[in-house]
């Protein structure tokens, strides 16, 4: 294989790989993932943006454990053997992630249109998007002040330029899937008490399906 040859197919690899990760398959694939990432990024087969942006669009497509991966990137990261190209890679690519969702989250989401300039996959890409993110922020891989910022306003504080539902609808389930992938590290002064305020309202208030926002509360969250 040439060199030109390995640097395409490897970040595809660790793609592949990653969209493998869930609770079953863990201890056998996370060391893969874990070898070609170093192999790659050591050897300059190819550069950190690039593996970011092979990896980046993960999030968005739902064939994966987003909990399995940001668990993955967590010990990775940490990891006392790890490269300064690789831990740039995780750091990169959770920050890149993120502010995709910010973007995406100005759009008029719809769950059945697909023509957002930055939303892939229309309303569910976006849902399958915010469960990543939430998963993020439990592993505590985001800056804590992009997360104050930027993580709960651009939700439920979106100026429609069409109709409300069912594009509204789209926002009541991805907070819904925030609180729940996040868990109680939302709401144990990460955010600003108003917004969390905000996003109990809007799941109180609205239905986001049969039996979703069941089990959902504040207080099982320990605010």
């Amino acid at each position: 294989m040439s060199y030109d040859n390995c640097g395409v197919s490897v970040p595809i690899q660790v793609y592949r790989l990653l969209c493998c990760l869930d609770t079953p398959t863990y201890d056998e694939v996370a060391p893969k993932i874990e070898y070609w990432t170093e192999l790659v990024l050591t050897q300059q087969l190819t550069t950190v943006d690039k593996l970011v942006e092979q990896v980046s669009i993960l999030p968005w497509i739902g064939h994966h454990s987003p909990a399995s991966v940001a668990r993955f990137l967590k010990e990775f990261r940490d990891s006392p053997r790890r490269s300064a190209q690789a831990r740039s890679f995780v750091d990169d690519l959770c920050t890149r992630v993120f502010r995709w969702f910010a973007a995406a989250s100005t759009e008029d989401l719809d769950m059945d249109k697909y023509d957002g300039m930055v939303t892939r996959g229309g309303g569910y890409g976006f849902i399958e998007l915010v469960s990543f993110v939430g998963h993020l922020v439990e592993r505590s891989l985001l800056d804590l002040d992009l997360v104050r910022l930027h993580l709960i306003k651009p939700l439920t504080r979106h100026q429609y330029s069409r109709p409300k539902t069912p594009a509204e609808t789209v926002r009541v389930k991805a907070i819904h899937r925030l609180f729940i992938a996040a868990g109680s590290a939302l709401v144990q002064g990460l955010l600003e008490p108003e917004d969390i305020r905000i996003c109990f309202e809007i799941l109180g208030t609205q239905s986001s399906g049969p039996g979703e926002t069941e089990g959902l509360s504040a207080a099982k969250l320990e605010v």
